[in-house]
């Protein structure tokens, strides 16, 4: 008789992601579009996939909320300006664990965008 039995350890449950993450970790600039006034913040990322990205926050987001971040283009050096919405946010010890998710609509503009200016 076989043992079917699972190593829990060992054991991760499938992926349901879309696309695939790659771990990232670079400081991004963004724009955090709030009722009381947008506020120019920073997200130090920590992976990104073809679909959004996942963050640390020192400030809570809330889920929905809109956010514009300032992505590099690699290998010009160039930025380009992508929105993006908040899926999740989870308190941590030290800040906020955040998803986010891009619009669609940003994949379907050519990667040849002109560079634009860095919310900082």
């Amino acid at each position: 008789m076989m043992d079917l039995s699972v190593d829990r350890n060992r054991y991760q449950p499938p992926e349901r992601r879309r696309h695939p993450r790659a771990q990232l970790s670079m400081v991004l600039h963004g724009i955090r579009m709030d009722p009381e006034g947008d506020i120019k913040d920073t997200l130090h990322m920590v992976d990104i996939s073809r679909s959004g990205l996942g963050a640390i926050s020192d400030r809570p987001l809330y889920p929905g909320q809109r956010i514009l971040l300032c992505l590099p283009m690699h290998p010009e050096g160039r930025r380009r300006q992508v929105y993006a919405s908040v899926v999740r946010c989870q308190k941590l010890s030290e800040g906020y664990r955040v998803g986010i998710q891009f619009d669609s609509v940003n994949w379907a503009v050519s990667a040849a965008t002109a560079p634009v200016a860095v919310a900082a």
